[in-house]
């Protein structure tokens, strides 16, 4: 029994004087607005672009670093704050917030030219992620729970992620066609977008959290507990993924320039992006019947040993491994995360979820800054493909980290 089973059962999920029927409708309810709320954020116009947007406003190379910077350290300074912040007031609350964020920074990237404007904006945008990132999971997540449906969580987020990165692919086109009337037109869908999903997200219902609210230093102090109590089985699965995606998301910023250099058009790069969106989208759809059925290390394992293969191969410089490259590491990741995510959230009860989310979110964050400064360093000494291709020993870190906790998980350790 998982510690979040045992919380259930403790604190009487299902039968705490709440009708089978409404706790029906609350998770059904909520399910729907997720899966939309999914559909419009994951919806990201300047997804392929926004490294080309910034040296539109003629920002250097080092500049747009100071700014990535920046968003990363802004996040790192909100994340666990804010995941206590959605366990002691409402992840409704948080992701609303966080909404409201992404829209102050639509409008404000429309009007302004400075720097530091753009340091200002870019820090709120880390705010933004910090407030919604965990919070949204964990509220679709307990409304599931208070209808004895957690077994369903990996389905609706298969289904939502699906149909959201379907949307982000098209997004993602959209953003190219309105490049080419103005970068003005692409902030303002931007802001259009974000706005839509605060409007859906208003009409989500606030499932009671199925244990008492004791505050947020109760809240605070129950999550270092957990994580004192079971810290082998934690901490790494956590440095597994964090490492992961440290590998991962400066690859998708920096492939902007690898196409760039190589003579690719805005508007081709953003369809890259949108063929390669549509792809994981699709195999979300056909992943939908089995993926619960698949654990969480033979999907990490094979993730991040086929990821640290082909980064190795982008050494050669042949294109067609290079695409082939971009379009399996696009694929792979978000894939390996729902897996991670729903192995986080079938351990831990649901007074700390959030909170638990945000940590991994603020290690995430933490890493992956550091790996964009990396990133930037060594392309003063390297071509960019030698720069992605070197990643590749960060992509055998995470399978080396995972196969050890495999290891460990196989000899008996305690889950947490």
């Amino acid at each position: 029994m998982t510690v979040a089973d045992s919380g259930a059962k403790s604190s009487g999920i299902g039968a705490a004087g709440v009708p089978g029927e409404a706790r029906r409708s609350v998770s059904s309810h909520n399910e729907l607005i997720y899966i939309v709320y999914r559909v419009l954020t994951l919806a990201i116009l300047d997804r392929a672009i926004f490294v080309i947007f910034l040296m539109h406003k003629g920002f250097d190379a080092y500049q747009i670093g100071i700014l990535q910077g920046t968003f990363f350290l802004a996040n790192i300074l909100i994340e666990v704050p804010a995941g206590l912040f959605g366990d002691g007031f409402g992840r409704k609350w948080s992701v609303l917030l966080g909404l409201l964020a992404y829209c102050i920074y639509a409008l404000g990237v429309m009007v302004s030219d400075s720097f530091v404007a753009f340091l200002v904006l870019y820090a709120l945008l880390g705010v933004a992620l910090a407030l919604v990132y965990g919070s949204d999971t964990a509220l679709i997540y307990d409304s599931l729970v208070l209808d004895n449906r957690p077994e369903d969580f990996n389905r609706v987020q298969l289904k939502a992620n699906a149909l959201g990165l379907i949307s982000g692919a098209l997004g993602v086109l959209a953003g190219g066609l309105l490049q080419m009337l103005s970068w003005e037109a692409v902030y303002a869908g931007y802001f259009l977008i974000h706005a839509t999903a605060l409007a859906v997200w208003s009409f989500a219902i606030e499932p009671p959290l199925t244990e008492a609210v004791k505050g947020r230093k109760e809240v605070a102090g129950e999550l270092l507990l957990l994580i004192r109590q079971n810290w082998r089985s934690v901490a790494l699965p956590i440095l597994g993924f964090v490492m992961f995606a440290a590998c991962t998301t400066p690859f998708f910023a920096f492939s902007q320039i690898l196409f760039k250099e190589n003579g690719i058009s805005v508007q081709r790069i953003t369809w890259f992006f949108c063929a390669a969106q549509m792809l994981i989208g699709v195999a979300y759809l056909l992943m939908q019947r089995f993926m619960a059925s698949l654990g969480l290390y033979p999907v990490v394992l094979a993730s991040t040993l086929l990821t640290t293969v082909m980064l190795a191969l982008m050494f050669f410089n042949v294109a067609a491994v290079d695409f082939t490259a971009f379009f399996l590491v696009m694929v792979i990741s978000p894939i390996a995360g729902v897996v991670t995510t729903n192995h986080f959230n079938l351990q831990l009860p649901s007074r700390v979820r959030a909170s638990f989310l945000s940590l991994i979110g603020l290690c995430m964050s933490l890493a992956i800054a550091v790996m964009y400064f990396l990133y930037g360093y060594l392309a003063k000494h390297l071509q960019i493909y030698q720069v992605m291709a070197s990643t590749a020993l960060v992509a055998l870190s995470a399978f080396l980290i995972f196969f050890v906790a495999y290891r460990i998980d196989k000899q008996g350790a305690k889950p947490c």
